[in-house]
């Protein structure tokens, strides 16, 4: 029986070597020229998806599309992040309108390996065969809602939890998920994340441009926290830090995963956050020129530390209310004008970091 996997999940992994190719279809090529090409024209594609504040999610089973699907939707200049296949499109009896062209995504499926050739077809390439299983890229297409004649506006979003409290859940969650031990503190004029000390540095919201900049920011040294060895092991404490394409890799699952957390719970892109990380484009253009599976790669271990900091959140929101109604207790929380709420700490010196 075919198993579909996560992108860049499961036991087969397709940033591996490739098993078997087929001749005219390289599927990672295709999606990493469209990204190279987004970046060099000025602006990621993911600074330019999830206007609605909403993810990309398929309008048929109500799933959202997870890593790299996410990121390519996000470069359609589309509004209304509802996504169907033709196949949905007939079931649900609406009909794509007539000329419209859809989005290519991929998805992996674990076979048995005498089986691949078949199971992949003419639509998809054989990966990785390894034992007695095989891994197959499949391309599938996928429209936009706008595209779909007959297709109802979308619900207006009901929803009485503020985005705030959401930036405020999730930094709760990554505390309490590590024992307290995180440190959250305020100050100085760079943000960055020290992985010896498990500690978040980020000058206080009213130095940012905006709140949007501040929140964004603050998810992305979040998204750094998730890499300590004691999380999801990304990061090392030992040593110089990293450097080169170390860096531009881990700043890359970082920018991602803010991203896709951000559209998580319903915030848009920062307006000017990508000026603060300009002098990292050259450096993650390097990195998809050299090897077209990085945004692979980087858009797995982001949905990781996304999923990670959601799941957390989600955990730390009856605790936050409890606290909230106590208002007592010797824990001090300072309740930033954003409304994001932490826990006190003091600033201590570090060698080293992880912008």
């Amino acid at each position: 029986m075919a198993r579909t996997v996560e992108p860049c999940g499961g036991s087969l992994n397709p940033s591996a070597p490739i098993g078997r190719g087929r001749p005219g279809l390289d599927i990672h090529q295709q999606i990493t020229d469209d990204i190279i090409k987004a970046i060099e024209a000025g602006t990621p594609p993911w600074h330019k998806g999830w206007v609605s504040g909403v993810p990309h999610f398929n309008a048929s089973s109500g799933q959202s599309y997870k890593g790299i699907n996410q990121i390519v939707l996000g470069m359609q200049p589309r509004t209304d992040p509802r996504w169907v296949t033709w196949k949905q499109a007939n079931h649900m009896d609406l009909r794509i309108g007539k000329g419209e062209k859809g989005v290519r995504l991929v998805k992996w499926v674990e076979v048995d390996r005498h089986k691949a050739e078949a199971k992949a077809g003419t639509d998809g390439e054989v990966l990785v065969v390894e034992g007695s299983r095989a891994l197959i890229a499949k391309v599938f297409t996928v429209f936009n809602a706008a595209q779909v004649e007959g297709m109802a506006p979308m619900p207006e979003r009901q929803t009485d939890f503020q985005p705030a409290e959401a930036v405020e859940a999730v930094i709760w969650g990554l505390q309490e998920d590590s024992g307290g031990r995180l440190k959250l503190n305020f100050g100085g004029n760079q943000p960055a994340y020290y992985p010896r000390t498990d500690e978040i540095r980020i000058p206080p919201a009213s130095d940012f441009l905006s709140v949007e900049d501040f929140h964004a920011t603050l998810l992305h040294e979040a998204v750094h926290a998730t890499g300590h060895p004691k999380r999801l092991a990304r990061l090392h404490i030992d040593g110089g830090g990293m450097k080169g394409a170390e860096r531009a890799r881990e700043e890359l699952t970082a920018e991602l995963g803010a991203a896709l957390t951000l559209a998580s719970i319903g915030l848009p892109p920062s307006p000017s956050c990508m000026q603060s990380h300009a002098a990292y484009l050259s450096s993650w253009l390097d990195l998809l020129k050299r090897d077209k599976r990085e945004i692979f790669r980087a858009a797995s271990l982001a949905q990781k530390a996304c999923t990670y900091l959601t799941e957390r959140a989600v955990a730390a929101v009856p605790k936050m209310q409890q606290f909230r109604q106590a208002q007592s207790g010797p824990e001090q929380v300072a309740i930033l004008r954003t409304a994001v709420q932490i826990r006190k700490s003091h600033l201590n010196p570090s060698p080293q970091r992880v912008a």
